[in-house]
């Protein structure tokens, strides 16, 4: 009897061990699936860039830009971002030259919450966009005749000029508090195009900053406006 009774005793918590692994499997995934499944608006943000325009007010050129974001699940933001390019070439002793631009223009595309935890006040995306603007550049000053040595006046303006490039980005924000956030970007520029203008180089591209200058960058200020988080049935 005894003998009997140890055997039923162990095939019982054999039995018992079994039938608990399904159930516990079963919760963490209907948790996980619960946990996930939120409501596919999250918000819109709002966002201004200090960094453009603290490099317009302390050199030559910068642009004043803002965005609009969307939140699906915090995990996707499309986005929309609409600026004016601002730059102002003083002449120089060599040139004699004073250069200046200033045009619309504006960026469209999507970011990627790379987070484990994508509700998590901090966020790490990778992103992408197109760009475009359309602009004229106008240059003025006094040139000196290599012959006569005597000066004249000189004036330029550019045909319309139209430009679109591509954008890669990293970028990491986080909530500050309430609905303010801050963050940051880097950018790596490709340009895809652009029309003729008669002039051989552009000194300056609303939007994409100095000619040949591949990396660029963003420091945002951003209001936020989102929905607490509510599961699905």
């Amino acid at each position: 009897m005894p003998h009997i009774r140890t055997y039923l005793f162990a095939l019982m918590t054999v039995i018992s061990m079994l039938s608990y692994q399904p159930l516990h499997a079963e919760s963490k995934t209907t948790v996980a699936a619960e946990s996930d499944s939120i409501q596919l608006f999250r918000g819109i943000s709002v966002s201004y860039d200090l960094a453009g325009t603290i490099m317009r007010m302390v050199g030559d050129y910068g642009q004043y830009e803002g965005a609009l974001r969307v939140n699906l699940r915090d995990r996707y933001f499309p986005i929309i971002e609409l600026g004016l390019g601002s730059a102002k070439h003083e002449a120089d002793i060599a040139s004699e030259i004073e250069a200046k631009v200033n045009a619309p223009y504006g960026r469209i595309g999507c970011d990627f919450n790379m987070s484990k935890d994508k509700h998590d006040i901090y966020r790490v995306m990778v992103g992408a966009r197109y760009a475009m603007t359309s602009f004229k550049t106008e240059a003025s000053g006094d040139v000196t005749d290599p012959y006569w040595k005597g000066k004249a006046p000189y004036h330029v303006e550019t045909d319309n000029c139209f430009f679109h490039w591509a954008e890669l980005l990293f970028a990491v924000d986080a909530q500050i508090f309430g609905p303010v956030r801050l963050g940051w970007s880097v950018r790596y520029k490709i340009k895809l195009g652009q029309s003729d203008t008669g002039l051989n180089e552009l000194w300056y591209i609303p939007g994409f900053g100095k000619k040949g200058n591949k990396l660029g960058g963003t420091f945002n200020i951003s209001f936020e406006l989102g929905r607490k988080n509510k599961k699905q049935k």
